[in-house]
This record gives structure tokens, sequence and C-alpha cells, in this order.
């Protein structure tokens, strides 16, 4: 087990859940902290979904404080964001996916898994990196975007970095930067919750955390009661 001082990144060969294992590890090391596994064998997603977590991606979680009532949703926007920024730095064009997917044109790219237990926040990332196959296929890898290898190392500092300057961001700053970057204002959706689904424009997100949308009449939505988000073509 390896340890990187300067924002704790503890990187495992396999674990079960890297979600898992920093709330098995919350009493043992000093909160904030980061765990990579280069295999995760029972990796999820969001509403218990399998996430296949195969040597070649970043697994990765940190475990943080929960110090105000919107800090799940500014973790959840927030680490989309950086997941975004780190890549159009890299030169890759990928776009944000309301809530907190990262995509390559159609092709899913990245994933986040945010957890609240005992007033702390695990904030999961699982980026597909150097796979040569798509995990699955409506899933993509920055090895088949652009031929490249990437070092997991470089990618788990970078954007561990960038969650740890979320943290000290307020909620509306958050939410105000990660709108100008989500790529699902102005397409048609379905939105589910858990009164129903709903159709039209996803119009806006607003600083009061709710999504705009317009069908017949206009919606506002608390955007933590949006459960899965569809975009299709008219």
């Amino acid at each position: 087990m390896e340890e990187k001082d300067e924002i704790r990144i503890i990187h495992l060969k396999e674990t079960d859940s890297t979600n898992e294992e920093v709330f098995r590890l919350k009493d043992k090391v000093k909160i904030p902290f980061f765990v990579r596994a280069d295999v995760q064998v029972k990796g999820r997603g969001r509403y218990g979904r399998v996430w296949v977590s195969q040597e070649g991606g970043l697994w990765m979680t940190g475990l943080f404080e929960k110090k105000g009532e919107y800090d799940g949703v500014k973790f959840m926007f927030g680490s989309a964001l950086v997941v975004h920024k780190t890549l159009l730095y890299m030169g890759i064009n990928a776009r944000i996916k309301f809530p907190n997917d990262v995509y390559y044109k159609d092709k899913k790219l990245c994933g986040i898994l945010v957890e609240e237990r005992e007033n702390l926040i695990a904030v999961g990332i699982g980026l597909n990196v150097n796979q040569k196959e798509p995990p699955i296929p409506s899933s993509t890898t920055l090895y088949l975007i652009t031929g490249k290898t990437y070092d997991l190392e470089f990618l788990a500092y970078n954007i561990g970095k960038g969650i740890m300057e979320i943290d000290r961001k307020s909620i509306r700053e958050v939410v105000r930067e990660y709108r100008e970057n989500l790529s699902t204002i102005g397409k048609t959706v379905n939105i589910f919750t858990p009164s129903g689904a709903l159709e039209g424009t996803f119009e806006d997100l607003d600083v009061d955390l709710n999504v705009i949308l317009r069908g017949d009449v206009i919606y506002v939505i608390p955007a933590f009661e949006v459960l899965h988000l569809e975009e299709y073509e008219r």
C-alpha cells in the first residue's frame, strides 16, 4: 500500500469498492484522504448499478467531512466539473451531462458516486482511461478517443487536487461554474423523479439548485429529486 503525502492518496492493487474502502479507513487516516485501486471487484454506480472497474481505469474515492447542508450536491456537481476541466486541459473536449456524468460525444467516460454516512461524504470517481475496449457498449475510454495511454497517478493527483479545491468553495461558486460548462442546457430531455417522468427542454439550473424544464408548462424541479435524465433528439 502506497501513500502520497501531499493530498494523501492511498493506492491499492484491488478492493471491493473504493467508496467502501474510505469508510473502512475513516478512523485510521486523517480526513480528507483518497483511495485509488487498480481494480474494483464490486464497483458501484448510482442506485446500485454495477460499475465495471477493470485494470486501466481510474477508480478513486475521496472522503471529506460534511460541513454544509448541500455539500453532497456540491461535490456531485463539482467533481464532474473537475474531471471536465482536467480533460479539457489534456485537449479532450468532453462534456458534462446532468447531473454528474462526463461524456465524449454520446459515449460515457466518467461517472461519479457521492455517498453520505455519519456526517462524512465519499466522492467516488470512475474514469475510463487506458482500457482498449469499452467497459460497456455505451461507454468509451481516453485510449479509444486519442490512441494514447495516460499516467493514472498523474490523473489521480490532479483530479484529487481539484476536488480538494471544491471542498473549499461555496455551493453557489460551484453551481455557477458547473452551469457554465453544463452541456444539457438547451437539450430535449426526459427527467425521472420520485413522482414520475417529465419531458421538455432543459432550460437552466438556477442558484437555488432547481432544474428549470420547459414542457407544456414550466416545471421547477429540485435537483436532488432527479433520479435519472435522458437526452434525446426530437
